[in-house]
């Protein structure tokens, strides 16, 4: 039987991933004690169950004549096969356009609700510099302004929260975190005390750097060993320090320790990898390195989301793969070279960023969902605001069944002159602290 999802919280089951194969007694077991209310199994991918006892979630069939093989520009190929009759469910970001009214009244609640935040977080570490301990109910309310400011509208806090200037990053980092972190939380249906405490790690994560010096932190160059081990030991620090002040959630401990280890073991400070970590641990570091490096840093300029995300996808090792797919989708952001969706009924694959503003991307369509076939690459360049054309869901190529998906992707990349430029993934430049 094979798990495309869980229903429920993610705290509720044992398992760090989210669709696996179940082939053990032991793995059933381990579902059937969990807490979760219950499982979406796909067919296509193993064998199905009773229908009294499991209820299996499918996607309708593309309609019309399928080609077994349509020609593309240059002569070449693309062969495709029956559509399957299961895909992931569309991104909620995209599948509806973004309600723009009252977006500039919520931009100004959005800076009053950040100034706050900022001014709290600068006397937090203010006091941690004087070994004081955390006032962690003021945290908790801050952490709540800023959630409400994110359900009343995402977009408005945190793209303010991203015009940070050099000097201010430290304390604005950390209510970026907060942000990213309870808009992620939200996007994958957390109940509310997780969500507020997920905002409230955010907020603590870095508290440690208390214990860094400022000139180490904002060095233009590469640090020296002995600077690189100053760095590493913040965690730590931060986790000592919270342990003293009362009322810190057990998941602000967990992220602050943890947000800098890697699944594949080779983060710091405890090397864990895998299912050794939390949930909050793993969507801690993605939302650390995402607001790391797109901001400006003394030692770096500051990416486009769609580069960030482009260059962490493939930085191997480093995080959730599935996750860090989840956290794009609750940015309405995705990496380049990925499949969606228009609402133009055509598909395409994200190639570039476009124009001044940071969220435009450019799509590159190549194939058309009404007649089943390819058609000529062309550009569109699609806004976040726009209602039409938009990204309405990021799409499985297993769903359309491309043959070698991975080749026909480069094509389609290559198929202009145009191309998007993504920083080197060989060369990730991350927070500092993080291996670069």
């Amino acid at each position: 039987m094979f798990i495309h999802a869980f229903e429920g919280s993610w705290f509720d089951h044992p398992f760090w991933r989210r669709y696996f194969r179940v082939e053990t007694q032991d793995q059933l077991q381990r579902i059937r004690h969990s807490g979760i209310d219950g499982i979406v199994i796909d067919e296509g991918r193993g064998l199905g169950a009773p229908e009294d006892r499991l209820e299996t979630e499918t996607r309708e069939k593309p309609q019309g004549k399928r080609p077994s093989a349509s020609k593309r520009s240059g002569g070449e190929a693309i062969s495709l096969r029956a559509a399957a009759t299961f895909a992931p469910p569309s991104s909620p970001a995209r599948d509806a356009p973004r309600r723009r009214r009252g977006y500039a009244g919520e931009c100004r609640r959005a800076k009053r609700a950040i100034e706050r935040t900022c001014e709290a977080v600068v006397d937090m570490f203010d006091a941690a510099r004087l070994g004081r301990a955390v006032e962690v109910r003021r945290m908790v309310k801050l952490a709540s302004a800023i959630g409400a400011s994110i359900e009343r509208d995402s977009k408005a806090l945190i793209n303010l929260v991203r015009l940070k200037e050099k000097d201010e990053y430290t304390y604005l980092h950390s209510v970026a975190v907060c942000a990213l972190m309870i808009n992620f939380a939200r996007h994958m249906g957390l109940g509310p005390q997780e969500v507020e405490d997920l905002g409230v790690a955010g907020l603590l994560h870095d508290v440690g750097k208390v214990a860094v010096s400022d000139a180490i932190l904002n060095k233009p160059g590469a640090l020296s060993k002995v600077e690189m081990r100053s760095v590493r030991s913040h965690p730590v620090a931060g986790h000592r320090l919270l342990a003293s002040s009362p009322g810190a959630p057990g998941l602000a401990l967990e992220l602050c320790l943890r947000h800098h280890e890697k699944i594949d073991g080779s983060g710091y400070p405890g090397g864990l990898k895998g299912d050794e970590l939390s949930l909050a641990a793993r969507m801690g570091a993605i939302c650390d390195v995402y607001d790391a490096v797109t901001s400006n840093r003394p030692y770096k300029d500051a990416w486009t989301p769609c580069e960030a995300l482009t260059a962490m996808q493939k930085w191997t090792g480093h995080f959730d793969p599935m996750l860090l797919d989840r956290f794009a989708d609750s940015l309405g952001i995705f990496p380049v070279g990925t499949l969606v969706r228009l609402s133009t009924g055509e598909l395409g694959v994200i190639a570039g960023s476009a124009g001044d503003a940071d969220e435009d991307v450019v799509v590159r369509v190549f194939f058309d969902c009404e007649t089943l076939s390819e058609i000529e690459p062309i550009d569109r360049a699609i806004a976040p605001a726009a209602e039409h054309p938009r990204i309405i869901s990021r799409d499985s190529p297993n769903f359309w069944r491309f043959q070698d998906w991975d080749a026909l992707r480069v094509r389609i990349l290559a198929s202009s002159t145009a191309s998007a430029a993504v920083p080197d993934p060989d060369h990730p430049i991350g927070p500092r602290g993080a291996d670069r």
